[in-house]
């Protein structure tokens, strides 16, 4: 546009003839000239007003892009955090339940331990009114026979004389009735009668390993470990040696001994992973918050 009326200006400018012949056509030409400058002048002010808005647009929508994508990253990372905090407070409850199951299994084992408790009390009362009663018979049965003259033949008196010890099945089974009927410290001394008069027996560690069980039950805690310390010590590696670590651990458990208790069940972990009293060990050491020094491998 610019150009098209300069060379308008200059054309009219080189024939002055014709200037001459229409100065007044000239003179609105050149007026019209003018305010066509006028405008194209107020159009470039308008063109470069839009072109510096534009460009402050583009650079607010820029700096707007920066700082959404900077409050994006800020809320990206409020979202982690507060994800990682809302899964680490779900798991919270996860824990407390473990926790929680660890403490019941241990207050079952303290439930069976007092269970096991009542019934020797049980097993002692009975024996207690057993003795009473058998007192009572004795009170009402006529009294004995004098014993024979001194040289006189037993057998023409009827008196039979002292013979041999019983045998051991025969002590043995006494000793399992009376233990299994409740009758606990006539069967204990039986069972330590039958350990004294056939130590070589083979069942002389199972009768060693009932009389801790009966001092176990009655809550003689120091007489019970020294009672399946004689199993492992004068029968070691028999049938009840793993029965034995066992209890010598809860009875030593049950009388306040946690550490030694721990360091027996280890042992009996140690030397018999494959048994299921290494399972029962292992709880017990976890019921206590401690961990097995050995691994428990199954069968």
């Amino acid at each position: 546009m610019k150009r098209y009326i300069g060379a308008t200006a200059l054309f009219l400018l080189l024939t002055p003839g014709a200037g001459f012949a229409a100065s007044k056509e000239q003179q609105e030409m050149q007026r019209d000239i003018a305010q066509l400058q006028d405008q194209v002048q107020r159009l470039q002010s308008a063109f470069d007003q839009q072109i510096a808005a534009i460009r402050t647009l583009v650079e607010q929508a820029l700096d707007a892009g920066n700082k959404t994508s900077t409050n994006l990253s800020v809320l990206a990372n409020n979202i982690t955090q507060t994800l990682d905090r809302d899964l680490k407070d779900s798991l919270r409850p996860v824990a407390g339940l473990s926790a929680k199951v660890d403490n019941a299994n241990n207050d079952l084992s303290d439930i069976r331990t007092a269970m096991g408790e009542i019934t020797s009390q049980l097993n002692r009362l009975q024996t207690q009114l057993n003795d009473v009663n058998n007192t009572i018979k004795v009170m009402q049965a006529p009294p004995a026979a004098p014993p024979p003259p001194a040289g006189s033949d037993p057998s023409a008196g009827g008196v039979s004389r002292v013979g041999a010890p019983p045998s051991p099945k025969q002590i043995f089974d006494n000793a399992s009735a009376d233990y299994s009927s409740g009758k606990a410290d006539l069967a204990a001394g039986e069972f330590a009668d039958f350990v004294r008069l056939y130590p070589d027996d083979p069942r002389a560690p199972e009768a060693q390993f009932y009389v801790g069980l009966t001092h176990y039950g009655q809550s003689k805690y120091d007489q019970a470990v020294m009672d399946f310390d004689a199993v492992l010590e004068r029968f070691p590696e028999n049938s009840k040696t793993p029965d034995a670590y066992f209890m010598k651990g809860k009875a030593l458990k049950a009388n306040a001994q946690r550490d030694a208790a721990a360091k027996v069940w280890n042992t009996l972990i140690k030397k018999y992973p494959h048994s299921d009293l290494a399972d029962q060990a292992a709880e017990q050491l976890k019921a206590m918050g401690l961990r097995p020094t050995s691994a428990v491998r199954k069968k």
